[in-house]
């Protein structure tokens, strides 16, 4: 998760916020269809991730009715599960205690491409399979794009009929069109307003960072208001005599003060909805999500947020993650400490139920299987510093890990004591 969160908070108030949400919808329905999503919230971007979710769970579907038993390349086959798909996305159904977590879901990414917008186009392009992202997989993440909607509207022109672009590629190109067009992304002013009326947010604890005296929570719309905020469909590029062609690896931080004209438009649906398809669905063959690569981060460990606990004595200030983690090795213990340090066989049978769960949301990402991978392959490495390598040029660089939270110091005292 981002490092620009408190990633308790934020995931405490992603789901209050949805429970709240849920809760007055079913309180006059027992189902929602597929326009309602769309009409949710006033938040649009919520909404269309709801329907994104749907929509590759729809494709998921769509591939459990294949069969090694029968063609379903055949033109006819595929023209008929394609027709009967169509029809299915006309007439989505879903219950509160299947929209809740979707929404939860949904709240959270948002935030994250307000407040970080880089964390959220890097973990979006990193996931792509094949370390590659499709043409097709570009048009999605467009269709799906309200906040910041610039940024993969100009990935898909730059791609040029190209029918992919490598996974460091993209992101390359991402750190290039928020360095050089910062000025255009969304100001999250409104958005805190708009969250804060349905539920109260306070930045100061949902932020790591220091707030900005301009995010200032003024209640402006009511909820219930239909009116909702679509960005306009981004201006063709044209490059700047002024601005010098250089290699950007990482996007300045996005400051606050940055402004953009907000245009409100009636209506929910998007000029990207197809026409003579499915409303909310298509047809297209999209490359399934899969877990987070093993791709090491385009970012430079110094874009990674350090610690910002006062720095323990005897570490020098030019001292690297994997000298910080080392350093604790050699602090004194009491008996108890001694105790609790006992040398152990299994990495992953010390590690206690309510640490799995925190280790699997706050270090992998909420994904349980890159989660057992990588406490197989600590399990396996030889000694504590191989152990230290893995988690601190691997792990820590892939999932921008805090370096400072609890959940860190507790993998690395099990290290200690699985390698003691």
């Amino acid at each position: 998760m981002s490092n620009k969160f408190n990633n308790n908070v934020l995931s405490e108030y992603s789901k209050s916020y949805a429970r709240r949400v849920a809760a007055d919808f079913f309180s006059n329905h027992t189902v929602i269809n597929g326009k309602e999503i769309l009409n949710l919230t006033p938040i649009t971007q919520i909404n269309l991730f709801v329907i994104s979710s749907l929509f590759e769970k729809w494709k998921a579907d769509a591939e459990k009715f294949r069969s090694h038993y029968f063609d379903f390349t055949h033109p006819d086959v595929e023209e008929a599960l394609r027709v009967f798909m169509n029809v299915v996305s006309q007439h989505i159904c879903v219950r509160r205690e299947h929209l809740e977590p979707l929404l939860a879901d949904a709240t959270k990414r948002t935030l994250v491409m307000l407040f970080d917008p880089r964390f959220h186009f890097d973990e979006v392009i990193r996931n792509q399979p094949d370390f590659s992202l499709t043409v097709e997989a570009a048009k999605q993440l467009t269709r799906y794009t309200q906040i910041n909607k610039f940024v993969p509207a100009t990935i898909e022109q730059r791609m040029n009929g190209k029918p992919f672009l490598y996974v460091n590629q993209a992101l390359s190109l991402v750190d290039e069109i928020l360095t050089q067009r910062s000025h255009e992304l969304e100001k999250p002013d409104k958005y805190v307003a708009l969250f804060s009326e349905k539920v109260p947010m306070d930045l100061t604890t949902l932020l790591r960072s220091n707030v900005p005296e301009s995010f200032a929570v003024q209640s402006t719309r009511s909820f219930f208001d239909t009116e909702l905020d679509t960005v306009d469909t981004p201006k063709p590029e044209t490059p700047r005599a002024d601005t010098p062609r250089e290699e950007h690896h990482a996007a300045p931080p996005v400051e606050a003060s940055v402004t953009k004209v907000e245009q409100p438009v009636n209506g929910v649906a998007t000029e990207e909805t197809p026409t003579g398809g499915p409303l909310f669905l298509n047809g297209d063959h999209q490359p399934h999500p899969v877990a987070p690569i093993s791709q090491p981060s385009h970012m430079p460990a110094t874009a990674i947020s350090q610690p910002t606990a006062v720095e323990a004595p005897g570490v020098p200030e030019t001292a690297t993650i994997n000298d910080n983690l080392r350093s604790s090795q050699e602090a004194p213990a009491s008996l108890g400490e001694a105790f609790h340090r006992a040398p152990i066989e299994s990495i992953a049978k010390s590690i206690s139920l309510n640490q799995k769960f925190r280790f699997i949301n706050q270090l992998f990402n909420g994904n349980a299987n890159t989660y057992n991978e990588a406490i197989s392959e600590l399990d396996q490495v030889e000694n504590y510093g191989q152990a230290l390598d893995l988690i601190s040029y691997r792990y820590a660089l892939q999932y921008l890990w805090d370096m400072s939270s609890d959940e860190v110091s507790e993998l690395v005292e099990i290290l200690k004591r699985r390698f003691a």
